[in-house]
């Protein structure tokens, strides 16, 4: 299946060099400060044939400048080289001195910046870059390349190395984007009760991650929907991702202020990973093409969850603009399973054999919360004629889908009390079993069958999965009768183990966990019997 290739939008870091000392910072100060550039410069060039305009200037540092730099200032410069191409193309970078001992130009005190615990005490220049709508590795080779251009405006050679290595490996990223243009009826869809809304309903029931989902619809659809995930909440929807970051989808204020045919008339889908999202850390320079895989997985597998076409061809959901080319790509990314219905199916599961043993009074607790969307202990007691004790035992044997806070009583996870509150006043509330009932309007069955293997085969072998704070899978309880003895006419526990590995890993999960995980089931002669699913699968 052909995909689109995204685009870069906004990137910014730091890099570091100490191959040359402060030469090239000492180079460009010997051109620009003085005649004829008196410190400013602007100029048009070319670099591989694409046109830069570029402007030169200087900014005031905090570095004191050393007595051997011989200069009459308070504080050394800073040069800030601005290159801005074709549309929306720049690149920006801050070129500043390194060296040992630096000190504040108005205290004295020692300047706390983290060269020397990084590169040691050395001399050497840092650059800190800020690139829109370029290739991260572009923006690398075009800094050598305006250096040069302004030696050449000034007549004077220049060190042909200065910036054409690799940075040091201190230098780092703390902000990367890429997008991807959809047209509107295909967006209205992702947002819609669509993608951004099912994560956070999912999310929302499990312990350990973060996220935030922002609407900003107040002048026009989609003009700033965005959903913020923490790492965690990253690797429960995209196995092996490890940085958080930002899903937006973003449209103009008054997108019809433009022709239908402007590109700006539709809106960007992008994906922005920065430090804010994860505890406040940049990541390795090294690293950009990793963040790069995990950014596009997050931006395809978003659309692909929503059953949004990914091929750029013939299909009408994207549009080019001046920098999104909307053209396949020749890599495809990782596409995963749609990880909401197999959340969904983990908290189905525990409703459904929570209430299947319930007792009177605890299905009229359930239903009370249900109506009401919580409760107090002694409210109930007074609603239900029982004793509060009685009211604390109910709410004990409900403790999966039931918690209780100083006598106030609520719903574990929002869904449970959505889907019972839907039961409870509906016109067919009179059915016999209230657990099939349940089952019956969630459509359990049917979402096991079609969403995930594992979540079948529980199903099948009437198996209870307990999960533990972590999310992973601590316990399963088969209340059939298994045998160890392949001759035996019940079914061997053995052969029931390996399906239940096999229909896990199917499923995408990590087999490694549930091989930990305790298994347990009833033996021919009226005993359990109890082993790790690894261990039993292996025997």
């Amino acid at each position: 299946m052909s995909q689109v290739e995204t685009t870069p939008h906004e990137i910014e870091g730091r890099w570091k060099w100490p191959d040359w000392g402060r030469g090239p910072y000492d180079a460009l100060s010997s051109v620009m400060l003085g005649t004829p550039f008196e410190g400013y410069l602007e100029i048009d060039v070319e670099v591989d044939g694409e046109p830069w305009h570029l402007e030169v200037r200087y900014s005031k540092s905090g570095i004191a400048p050393r007595l051997s730099d011989g200069i009459n200032a308070e504080r050394l410069y800073e040069w800030d080289i601005v290159g801005r191409g074709r549309g929306e193309r720049k690149a920006s970078y801050n070129v500043s001195p390194r060296f040992p001992n630096m000190r504040h130009w108005e205290s004295g005190e020692p300047l706390r910046l983290p060269w020397e615990n990084q590169v040691g005490e050395v001399e050497g220049v840092d650059v800190e870059f800020h690139t829109s709508n370029i290739e991260p590795d572009r923006g690398l080779e075009l800094l050598p390349e305006f250096v040069a251009a302004v030696f050449d405006h000034a007549g004077e050679r220049v060190h042909p190395e200065y910036f054409r290595t690799d940075p040091h490996p201190a230098s780092t990223m703390w902000a990367y984007e890429r997008y991807v243009r959809i047209r509107r009826r295909w967006a209205r869809k992702l947002s819609s009760a669509g993608v951004l809304q099912k994560v956070t309903h999912y999310l929302s029931d499990l312990e350990g991650v973060k996220a935030e989902l922002k609407i900003d619809n107040e002048e026009v659809i989609n003009h700033q929907n965005r959903l913020v995930l923490g790492p965690t909440a990253a690797n429960e929807l995209l196995p092996g991702h490890t940085y958080g970051r930002k899903l937006e989808i973003y449209q103009l204020a008054d997108p019809d202020a433009v022709s239908k045919d402007h590109p700006s008339y539709h809106p960007k889908v992008e994906v922005l990973v920065n430090k804010s999202m994860n505890d406040g850390q940049a990541w390795a320079w090294a690293d950009r093409h990793e963040v790069t895989e995990q950014i596009e997985e997050t931006l395809l597998n978003a659309l692909h969850w929503e059953d949004i076409p990914l091929g750029p061809d013939g299909n009408g959901v994207y549009v080019s603009d001046a920098h999104f080319a909307a053209t396949g790509r020749d890599d495809g990314v990782e596409l995963y399973e749609d990880p909401t219905p197999r959340l969904e199916a983990k908290t189905d599961h525990l409703l459904v054999t929570t209430l299947r043993d319930m007792g009177e009074t605890a299905r009229d607790v359930t239903e009370a919360v249900a109506v009401d969307g919580g409760a107090t202990v002694d409210d109930l007691a007074d609603q239900l004629g029982k004793h509060p004790a009685t009211i604390y035992r109910a709410i004990e044997d409900l403790g999966d889908i039931l918690e209780l806070d100083q006598g106030d009583v609520s719903f574990r996870v929002r869904k449970y009390r959505d889907e019972l509150r839907a039961l409870v006043e509906s016109a067919e509330y009179a059915i016999e079993s209230f657990a099939d009932r349940i089952q019956h309007v969630m459509g359990l069955a049917d979402h096991i069958a079609e969403s995930s293997p594992f979540q079948k085969w529980l199903a099948e072998n009437g198996a209870d999965l307990e999960f533990d704070q972590e999310g992973n899978p601590e316990r399963i309880r088969i209340d059939t009768i298994l045998s160890r003895l392949k001759s035996s006419s019940f079914e061997n526990i053995q052969t029931i183990a390996t399906e239940a590995l096999e229909k896990w890993t199917k499923s995408g999960n990590d087999p490694a966990l549930l091989r930990r995980a305790q298994l347990t089931w009833k033996t021919p002669g009226g005993g359990t019997e109890a082993g790790f699913v690894g261990a039993v699968a292996d025997r």
